[in-house]
């Protein structure tokens, strides 16, 4: 797999630069093939430290489920490696594999003084089960998803064009020559989606599509691990109902009506697959507190998958097809999805969707230092006026912040208009940058 730059790398790196006598463990999680294990390996291999695949070496996962304490996992981590915690960094990779090793976490950052351990894997949130306590406060948890399209410019070698997302500052102008290309690059993004072995693969100008379903079957495999086989239908029920339904309210009933079989252990599944890192939830929020009572609404990992299940039926679509009425739902639920990845990536849960009065709603709003600042996504390559009417309502009633942002497919309009930039879809991933400098 390629070495793709990741933006997450400097946050790692922070980590091991810690210097805290009892430091906490650091836990990576993220759905298989987003490039965890290749980030990890780059990182450490000018470090000394022991790197443990439990997936590959599954009689490790079996015997340290057979120690009783601490102390011999300890002892087995000397003996059969010559580990000293205190010159080697340790790291556990795919870590679910072992049943045991959750209740050793908390004695990892108690026990082990300036010592540094990297805990990772697909389904890493089963590491603690039913028997065993979360050890709170031992652990710092980061995130890595798939390719951001500022990741997958890098990827492609733009490098003119990711300049040009680090600096660009809002009220800036952009050339024509500028916004078709980043048009181009987005629509390509759009159709490859940001897991790195597909992106390579798209790369090396080889058929990817194939390989994207069968790594989408991988994780089928995981998910019989937890649940019957019987119940796979509902894995894919569950996901296809997020795909087909991206941008409205998630409700149970799309995966399963209420009267058939299984439709109890959706509500389960979803939980299970948030947790997993392969759907992102985002809770819509009223006016009033007490009105909170609205469906959340769902995204896919991954911009690839998400075509893969959604388009099915069609045929591949582009940015310029937003101007056709037939094709603009399609393709917006995409790129709406493509801006629920980007938020989430820099902002993690501090995003939200709200419902006004109505039928109205803003899609996003990100809430930061009691700030909230309000996301629209608008299917269109032209501005309108009237596409501001949610976001001003929202401005104007709920909040002493007067700035929102509306995401559309046409290129960064110089002013505010009513409190709100105008922005393209490809500057999503510049939002963190431009409220932290407000």
């Amino acid at each position: 797999m390629n070495d793709f730059l990741r933006d997450l790398k400097e946050k790692i790196a922070s980590y091991l630069e810690d210097k805290s006598k009892n430091k906490s463990v650091l836990i990576l999680s993220g759905a298989r093939q987003t490039g965890k294990t290749t980030l990890l390996k780059n990182i450490l291999k000018n470090k000394k430290h022991l790197f443990l695949d439990l997936e590959q070496q599954r009689s490790y996962a079996a015997l340290i489920d057979k120690f009783n304490d601490f102390s011999e996992f300890e002892i087995w981590l000397a003996d059969e490696f010559g580990f000293s915690p205190k010159e080697k960094i340790l790291c556990i990779d795919e870590a679910q594999y072992s049943k045991g090793l959750g209740k050793f976490v908390g004695a990892m950052k108690d026990n082990w003084e300036n010592a540094t351990t990297i805990i990772t894997g697909s389904l890493v949130s089963e590491l603690y089960d039913e028997t065993t306590r979360r050890p709170v406060g031992r652990e710092t948890y980061l995130e890595l998803w798939p390719l951001s399209f500022k990741e997958f410019l890098q990827a492609c070698g733009f490098s003119g064009l990711v300049d040009k997302i680090n600096s660009f500052s809002l009220g800036e102008e952009l050339s024509d020559a500028f916004h078709e290309r980043f048009l181009k690059a987005y629509d390509e993004y759009l159709k490859v989606g940001g897991l790195p072995e597909i992106v390579k693969l798209y790369l090396e100008k080889k058929e990817f599509i194939r390989h994207r379903r069968d790594i989408f079957r991988t994780y089928e495999d995981d998910f019989v691990r937890y649940y019957q086989k019987e119940d796979t239908s509902l894995f894919s029920r569950c996901l296809a109902a997020v795909a087909q339904n991206v941008g409205s309210p998630s409700k149970d009933s799309q995966a399963v009506r209420p009267n058939v079989t299984g439709y109890k252990k959706v509500a389960g599944i979803y939980s299970r697959l948030e947790k997993w890192n392969l759907i992102i939830k985002y809770e819509q929020l009223g006016m009033r507190p007490e009105h909170n009572k609205f469906y959340p609404k769902r995204y896919l990992y991954d911009i690839g998958v998400l075509r893969d299940i959604r388009l099915k039926g069609l045929e591949g679509l582009h940015i310029q097809d937003l101007s056709n009425e037939h094709l603009r739902a399609p393709l917006g639920g995409i790129i709406e999805n493509a801006l629920a990845l980007s938020l989430k990536k820099q902002f993690s849960d501090d995003v939200f969707g709200v419902q006004l009065s109505g039928q109205s709603e803003i899609d996003f709003a990100v809430k930061i230092n009691e700030h909230v600042y309000p996301v629209e996504s608008k299917m269109s390559l032209r501005f309108k006026k009237n596409y501001l009417r949610g976001i001003s309502a929202y401005l104007n009633k709920m909040t002493k912040n007067s700035t929102g942002f509306l995401f559309y497919g046409g290129k960064p309009v110089k002013e505010k208009i009513e409190s709100c930039y105008i922005v393209p879809y490809y500057l999503s991933d510049c939002l963190e940058r431009w409220v932290d400098g407000f």
